[in-house]
């Protein structure tokens, strides 16, 4: 019992140091001064279908782009690819691989890239084209570490290194940046509480112009409310603290029979218009998920819907397999 006191008490001051450390350095709404969006983008059409609520549900290797203790749930090793088509033929894909090292813990590394397609250069002299086309394109390579402190506590580490180009080349920037993320599982009472500060770093560049790196701080909690049989009922909720915006707030349901099928959905909570066309009080998100060994594979097929109030929705489609 006092082992159990000690865990949670030190669960409860890394957390509230974590967000001391967020509030000093980025308090405030810098709305339109916080560039590589992109990094926001999820990376786990799981994720996706649970309304973005990620950080208390942390598995598999995506999880090492916004909550990498989630590594931990890799038990040999784990590829993983994610492809988003998202808006104005914008392409966002996540790429990754995770090993467990039994006693030394798991190592992850993957790639999230965002690109363009070719657009043509127009001027006030030729304004359906010049004949030259160009291009941007966003990456993001990743590298994390988890292992358990405990048999209930678990703590990741990660790093990327962020690099942006703008018109072929022409145009660059580039910056470190660093997660860490903590679970807790408390199996008593069916809830696993997640914490994680991910993309601190410094600045990019553009034009000699500095812009901050989107820093967020997430708290959350997973529930399993009904598991009975082969049924099982989880639900998530999560607080985010922006550095660019007010507090966010995600909800997340997912309905499992026999680790086979899964039905997901969710809801995010005031989130801003600079946040890829949100801005409504709220937008939904849905998803299913299909275990893959019936097929003869040891892995799972997910997908995820991403509703937006005022452009189209997005879909997500996420694969990863074991060995």
């Amino acid at each position: 019992m006092k082992k159990n006191i000690y865990k949670i008490s030190f669960f409860i001051i890394y957390s509230v140091a974590l967000l001391c450390i967020h509030s000093i350095v980025f308090a405030g709404n810098r709305s339109g001064t916080v560039a590589e969006q992109f990094l926001k983008i999820p990376t786990d059409a799981r994720v996706v279908g649970m309304g973005g609520a990620n950080v208390a549900i942390a598995e598999g290797v995506s999880s090492l782009t916004y909550n990498p203790s989630g590594l931990l749930s890799v038990t040999g090793m784990s590829f993983s690819a994610t492809y988003t088509p998202w808006f104005a033929s914008i392409q966002h894909s996540f790429l990754g691989a995770a090993l467990n090292l039994n006693d030394i813990g798991v190592i992850g590394f993957g790639v999230t890239a965002l690109s363009t397609d070719d657009m043509n250069v127009t001027t006030v002299a030729f304004p359906e084209g010049t004949g030259e086309v160009f291009r941007a394109a966003d990456y993001a390579f990743h590298f994390a570490y988890a292992r358990p402190i405990s048999d209930q506590f678990t703590v990741g580490l990660g790093g990327k290194y962020i690099y942006s180009s703008l018109y072929n080349n022409i145009v660059t920037a580039s910056s470190f940046a660093f997660d860490v993320g903590t679970l807790y599982d408390m199996p008593e009472i069916r809830t696993r509480l997640g914490v994680s500060l991910t993309n601190l770093g410094g600045d990019v560049q553009f034009l000699k112009e500095p812009y901050s790196l989107p820093t967020a701080l997430r708290f959350g909690a997973a529930v399993t409310l009904l598991q009975q049989g082969e049924t099982k009922l989880l639900s998530t909720l999560q607080v985010a603290r922006p550095n660019d915006a007010n507090e966010q707030y995600n909800v997340g349901v997912e309905y499992s029979f026999n680790d086979m099928f899964s039905l997901r959905g969710g809801y995010r909570f005031v989130y801003e218009k600079t946040d890829f066309g949100a801005g409504a009080p709220g937008e939904y998100a849905a998803g299913f998920g299909i275990n893959l060994l019936p097929a003869g594979f040891n892995g799972k097929l997910n997908y995820g819907y991403n509703s937006f109030h005022v452009l189209p929705g997005t879909h997500t489609v996420t694969l990863e397999f074991s060995f």
